[in-house]
């Protein structure tokens, strides 16, 4: 009985919604190094970026995370990259706490263009919390709560086609497919490949709009879950580079407030997400993510003045 509550514990959170058995972010225009391994040690300083995320407030236990990232071009080489996150993804009694590791080399194409192949390994543990399983019959003797939890390794592959101005991106995450194997299965609790294209285009309007850029992006995400393909749209305005406001519409699920502010090297930034779904019936809070990065080594140039 236990085994089967776990399981089934596991099938709906897993299967409530979309994108969850990997963590959703809104600013990933800001990092997308969290999306795609190719990206890093594909810029002219080395990003470092810590996310939090609380989605869904108003919803006991609702989805938590957690990421700190960097990623740099090591000994000045600029074909190759590494980089590295941790992370920590909570939802509901489920749990996985997890440590990336990547690499990525960087083919120059012309003067202007640039095009990288990155693989990323991972280890995350996942883990079903027992205290937080509730039944009807909390008397019931033959039910004990206890942690489940089991290691599962995987991989990442992507690749980044990007210029000063242009980028487009597609990846494979949980590319080995392993099942979580935890209590009795009810369901396939297997860890299914997503998949992530992204492009954008940064357009300058300082000869029509002074210290102004204008941002448009779009992110598609798939998996091979019985769930349909959902897609981001994003408009960000920057006012020179050191301010942006930006929005976003991700169908089927909400639209998204996006600002933040630069000084010098360092940066803060916040999302709101307006849930569409009929979770905007509890959840009435919305969801909120704060990123708080650092550009190590970044041109003086780049934001180094408020005004």
């Amino acid at each position: 009985m236990k085994k089967f509550l776990l399981a089934f514990c596991l099938t709906l959170v897993v299967g409530f919604a979309f994108s969850q058995q990997l963590p959703l972010y809104t600013q990933y225009m800001m990092n997308g190094f969290l999306l795609n391994p190719a990206i890093a040690g594909s810029k002219d300083y080395i990003p470092i970026a810590l996310t939090v995320r609380q989605q869904w407030v108003g919803i006991t236990n609702a989805p938590s995370t957690y990421a700190l990232s960097g990623h740099a071009a090591p000994f000045l080489n600029k074909n190759m990259g590494v980089g590295g996150y941790i992370y920590n993804d909570r939802f509901g009694p489920i749990m996985r706490t997890g440590l990336l590791a990547s690499y990525a080399y960087h083919l120059k194409l012309d003067q202007k263009h640039k095009l990288a192949f990155g693989v990323s390994l991972s280890g995350f543990q996942y883990k079903i919390d027992g205290e937080q399983l509730t039944t009807a019959d909390p008397n019931d003797d033959a039910i004990t709560y206890q942690d489940e939890s089991k290691f599962i390794p995987d991989a990442n592959f992507g690749a980044y086609f990007y210029s000063d101005r242009y980028w487009a991106g597609l990846s494979v995450a949980q590319l080995f497919q392993w099942k979580a194997d935890i209590g009795q299965s009810v369901n396939d609790n297997k860890m299914v490949r997503h998949y992530f294209l992204t492009a954008g285009y940064r357009i300058d309007l300082t000869k029509s709009v002074k210290d102004f850029e204008l941002e448009p992006s779009l992110l598609v995400k798939a998996t091979e879950m019985r769930s349909p393909m959902q897609l981001d749209i994003n408009l960000k305005g920057y006012y020179k580079k050191n301010y942006w406001l930006g929005f976003s519409y991700r169908t089927q699920d909400a639209v998204m407030v996006l600002l933040g502010v630069k000084y010098q090297q360092y940066y803060i930034g916040y999302a709101f997400d307006y849930t569409l779904s009929n979770i905007s019936n509890y959840a009435k809070g919305g969801s909120h993510e704060i990123m708080i990065g650092i550009n190590i080594g970044e041109g003086k140039g780049t934001g180094s003045s408020l005004l």
